[in-house]
């Protein structure tokens, strides 16, 4: 009777294995020792960052033969207690930053939904837009090469358009579909502003915003693209953004309408990654490339009255794994990247942001690896308007400003 039981328990035990995978909780600890320099105090200062830090819980329940439930749930962590981390806004669809405050366990990624085999996954939730997600279409790297370096300070965010994580969002991923020829597969999503809005409204209207991708995958041949666009998400815009950047200061919109944080966008992106070492025999070498353009949804929000601006983005990138004779773990990655915004109105001048990146990485495991970098951005602020506040030197002539900084880090994923 003992052993019948025991059998009996053994099996149903299986019965649920198959029928679940998880809840598995998975992360990454990153933190590094870093020094930077900005060119409008003169002074450098060395600082424990972490880098997007994070840990998250996720899992499926299998429904049916062919259908399943699935979930996830993510924060970010400051692993030195200091570094600041974005926080939801309650007025909008998209991230603001909590600047000056440690806001610990920061709202990333969350989604329920339900799966269906062969034919694509349906999500409710707070996901990052397709716009952002599409420079993962190689799934082994990113195209951003210095994301998170200094809690995010030489991310792709501060240069580009288009980085953004929303709420309130309904999402359809369909499955990969093998053509012979190559891998597609496509994503759309929606999120409702959930806002009551004057009649006649112009500006942050809380128009529902939209964001779609296309992908193609040939993993024999080392060609991965895509091109993905975002209706009315709010996002900000980095370049324009330059004499926020310069002064540190808030901005008023007489001198620069980009102030907000928030101006609802149009934008198309277009990434492709080529691993040369597939496509030409070039062993261990793989570039990356990115070219956007974002404007306005709204051409008539308040402060951008006779202009029509649009931002131009690019992003080069290339990765190097040594091979194993020389050290087995070791690589190298470059990157340059640069953004700039045109017929801003009111009399400002195009405005720009370059930044170059080099890296290099020890991987002691897939899991854990050490690394060093180096970063520069400059930041092309013809206007040089400064503000009431905080006069800039040489006011009214073309300046540059220039943020720069190095450091080692450690990181861990589990």
């Amino acid at each position: 009777m003992k052993k019948l039981l025991l059998a009996t328990l053994v099996a149903a035990a299986s019965i649920g294995a198959a029928q679940a995978d998880g809840p598995s909780v998975y992360g990454k600890i990153n933190v590094s020792v870093d020094n930077t320099k900005s060119d409008l105090n003169q002074n450098r200062v060395t600082t424990v960052d972490s880098n997007a830090s994070r840990f998250g819980i996720k899992g499926n329940e299998k429904l049916t033969d062919n259908l399943s439930a699935v979930y996830g749930i993510e924060w970010g962590v400051a692993i030195d207690n200091n570094s600041n981390n974005s926080k939801p806004s309650i007025n909008n669809n998209t991230d603001t930053s909590a600047t000056g405050t440690t806001y610990d366990l920061a709202a990333r990624n969350r989604f329920i939904g339900l799966q269906y085999e062969g034919l694509g996954t349906l999500k409710f939730g707070r996901l990052d837009t397709n716009v952002k997600t599409l420079q993962y279409v190689n799934p082994a790297q990113g195209v951003d090469v210095a994301d998170d370096f200094v809690n995010g300070s030489f991310d792709s965010t501060q240069t580009l358009a288009g980085e953004n994580r929303i709420n309130n969002v309904i999402a359809l991923e369909s499955a990969k579909f093998d053509t012979g020829y190559g891998v597609f597969s496509a994503n759309f999503l929606v999120s409702p502003s959930e806002k009551t809005v004057a009649k006649n409204a112009v500006g942050n209207t809380g128009s529902t915003a939209t964001s779609t991708s296309i992908i193609y995958a040939n993993k024999d041949a080392g060609l991965y693209t895509g091109v993905a666009y975002d209706v009315n998400v709010a996002s900000v815009w980095n370049a324009a953004n330059t004499f926020a950047f310069a002064t540190k200061a808030p901005i008023t919109s007489v001198n620069n309408p980009f102030a907000s944080a928030s101006n609802n966008t149009d934008l198309f992106r277009w990434v492709g990654s080529v691993d040369l070492g597939k496509l030409a025999g070039a062993d261990g070498l793989t570039l990356n490339g990115l070219y956007q353009q974002a404007k306005l949804s709204d051409k008539n929000a308040a402060g951008f009255a006779g202009s029509s601006p649009k931002e131009n983005g690019y992003l080069v990138s290339a990765i190097y794994k040594f091979p194993a004779s020389i050290l087995d773990g070791l690589s190298a990655k470059a990157q340059w990247e640069s953004a700039t915004t045109k017929s801003l109105g009111n009399n400002i001048s195009d405005v720009k942001i370059d930044q170059v990146t080099v890296d290099l990485d020890y991987a002691f495991s897939a899991k854990t690896k050490v690394y060093g970098f180096w970063a520069q951005r400059t930041l092309k602020n013809p206007n040089n308007v400064g503000t009431i506040a905080v006069p800039l030197p040489n006011a009214g002539q073309d300046s540059n400003y220039k943020y720069s900084g190095f450091g080692l880090g450690l990181e861990q994923k589990f």
